[in-house]
């Protein structure tokens, strides 16, 4: 079931495809059948929450105020990265009696036993995100995405610990890490006072909590994809690549309600990755709602290159859907060396 990735994201759910403000150039597929790209992102493909609304005054969050942890790492499907990836959600809790505001990107940092864990710290955030404002009010909950990358070829033992300098000066929040996992070495060690591995961390969101597992079964199923892209690119490009669905059953495969895909975008160079993106967007569904019987549907996708990535560039594409999915189906991949 496809659900880690999406709940990592902060998530919330429009019903259907429609959009007031679809470009007539993304009603129509493409002379060569394709579909086109339809610029929709999305916090997520499950039933909307209410929005948390705080009181108008609400001032920045402070540490004293919030309490912290991250519960769980997942693995991303198809990564390279020596000694792997851990994806994990960090979710805080206003703890308090009063509502707080949470705007502006965290410095957060990994500890071990009360000391430092030296790693990169590489980050993504665009200046819009930056400003996004995230209201907690009082007993309510935001959360963060942090990625782990290998080689970790230090020293330091769980468990460990995340130490948040708050934005707008609210002061260090100190938040658990639950697992006792890290990033494996991948026999190349490292001093244990030289880097190894990277911490990213994004901003703060919304937290929605997850779904019960559904065992619905989704119309998708049967479905497989596959990704194609440029064969090479620059930091800094707008690229343009193509993921094609599969239908090998009988009977048309309906994509309505359209459903949703996860782009995660990864940079490395000597197997560490330098930068990461990851992006929930609503698939364009307005020009083909369904998979022929027995054929293909080809999608054209847009993403750029971050300016910092070096080396090579790893795009997983996934497909998101509220009901249950076989995780090793509607996954493309996509590698572009950057030159």
């Amino acid at each position: 079931m496809l659900r880690a990735s999406a709940a990592i994201l902060a998530i919330a759910m429009a019903a259907g495809c429609a959009t007031t403000t679809t470009p007539d150039e993304a009603l129509t597929r493409k002379a060569d059948g394709t579909v086109p790209w339809l610029d929709e992102p999305i916090d997520s493909v499950y039933p909307s929450p209410r929005t948390p609304t705080v009181a108008p005054d609400s001032k920045p969050c402070t540490a004293a105020q919030l309490r912290g942890s991250l519960d769980r790492w997942s693995t991303a499907s198809g990564d390279t990265v020596l000694g792997g990836r851990l994806l994990g959600e960090l979710v805080v809790r206003n703890t308090s009696t009063v509502d707080c505001v949470l705007t502006g990107p965290a410095d957060v940092h990994l500890f071990s036993n009360g000391t430092e864990v030296l790693v990169d710290h590489t980050s993504s955030v665009t200046d819009e995100a930056k400003r996004k404002k995230v209201p907690v009010p009082r007993g309510g909950r935001a959360s963060m995405r942090v990625d782990w990358s290998g080689p970790f070829c230090g020293t330091a033992k769980p468990p460990y610990e995340l130490r948040l300098n708050l934005p707008n000066e609210g002061g260090e929040l100190r938040a658990t890490i639950t697992p006792k996992d890290h990033p494996a070495c991948s026999g190349d060690s490292e001093s244990p006072t030289k880097p190894s591995s990277s911490l990213s961390a994004g901003i703060f969101d919304t937290f929605v909590e997850q779904d019960p597992m559904t065992t619905e079964r989704s119309p998708l199923w049967d479905l497989t994809a596959a990704a194609e892209g440029p064969q090479q690119a620059h930091p800094g490009d707008r690229i343009t690549y193509t993921v094609t669905l599969t239908n090998p059953t009988a009977k048309p495969v309906t994509l309505l309600p359209c459903p949703g895909y996860l782009q995660e975008l990864s940079a490395e160079a000597n197997g560490m990755v330098n930068s990461s993106t990851a992006r929930l967007y609503r698939l364009n569904c307005h020009p083909a709602d369904a998979v022929p019987a027995r054929s293909t549907l080809r999608f054209e996708m847009r993403t750029t290159i971050p300016e910092q990535a070096k080396g090579i560039v790893r795009i997983a594409w996934r497909i998101q859907t509220p009901q249950n999915l076989p995780s090793e189906h509607l996954v493309g991949l996509v590698t572009i060396p950057l030159t």
